[in-house]
């Protein structure tokens, strides 16, 4: 371990109190993230206290497509607190204070997914609500949203942090509401995107309930995302019988027990990694080493 960047971040943490590992990396910027992370881990007297929820990500860039999201690095920077001893209050009223704050983030990305539905809906006969549903999917169905503004990759515009995927699921619904849905969803998209009091990105995808039940089969990597989209979905508008339904579907196909038997995979490998990049030189690190420390998908964020 480096004595030298111990004893600055201890110094660090006894004149700030606690730290989001993005605070502590801010006041070391000639410290690679790995090498905070390494030593906070490392050193027994820094307390770790993570606030964050663990959630299946499959990372089509890598051979075993599973991973747990947030990734190592972006859990150390934005859903660990890290301490000394005699700083317990503190951090419990910091915790608090910024678990609150990421669940008035994620609803306020799901209250503006319910108003998109809700135009949507007032334009379609009631007596047909009861042929969609839709649900949302990602850190915001577990109340884990940010607001810290990223690049999007494919764009280059400027967003206000987590994405807003929406999911619709028709049961016969008339193709020509279906074709309105989605005019109105990319409206919707480029108006988000756009608007300089929102700049959010929505996401969304409109599909038939039958592609959707065979999507449960879960056996290639795109079925596996869409199951899992659904496992860990909020229910936002339209029928709630029909996603009852959905949700039935998915426990009867056996794909529910599939994604838990992956979350545990996933759990196994993230302890692994977690060995690896402990061991590791982080003035020379290779790209596999790289991808355990946060996903490809990261990159623009991170680098």
């Amino acid at each position: 371990m480096d004595e030298a960047l111990r004893s600055a971040i201890r110094q660090s943490l006894s004149e700030q109190g606690p730290l989001l590992g993005k605070e502590l990396c801010a006041l070391h910027p000639d410290q690679s993230n790995l090498a905070l992370w390494q030593t906070c881990f490392s050193d027994l007297d820094i307390q770790i206290s993570h606030f964050s929820r663990y959630y299946l990500r499959y990372d089509i860039t890598r051979a075993d497509h599973v991973r747990l999201s947030p990734s190592i690095l972006r859990d150390f920077l934005s859903f660990t607190l890290l301490s000394l001893p005699g700083q317990r209050e503190q951090v419990i009223e910091r915790q608090v204070g910024l678990s609150n704050h990421h669940r008035e983030v994620s609803l306020e990305k799901i209250r503006i997914a319910q108003s998109i539905l809700i135009g949507i809906l007032s334009e379609i006969p009631q007596a047909e609500h009861i042929k969609l549903c839709a649900f949302i999917a990602g850190d915001l169905a577990y109340f884990l949203g940010h607001d810290e503004p990223r690049e999007v990759s494919q764009t280059g515009n400027l967003v206000r942090g987590s994405d807003i995927d929406i999911i619709i699921v028709e049961d016969g619904l008339d193709p020509d509401y279906v074709e309105m849905i989605d005019a109105a969803m990319m409206n919707a998209k480029g108006f988000y995107l756009r608007h300089p009091a929102h700049r959010h990105e929505v996401d969304y995808i409109c599909k038939p309930i039958e592609r959707m039940y065979s999507q449960f089969e879960y056996g290639d990597i795109h079925q596996k995302i869409a199951s899992k989209i659904v496992y860990e979905s909020l229910f936002l508008a339209g029928s709630l019988e029909l996603y009852g339904r959905i949700r039935d579907e998915m426990e009867i196909s056996g794909a529910r027990q599939a994604i838990e038997d992956d979350f545990a995979n996933g759990l196994r490998d993230r302890k692994r990694a977690m060995r690896v990049l402990l061991a590791a030189d982080p003035a020379h690190i290779d790209a596999d080493v790289e991808s355990l420390f946060f996903f490809s998908q990261e990159r623009i964020e991170f680098t």
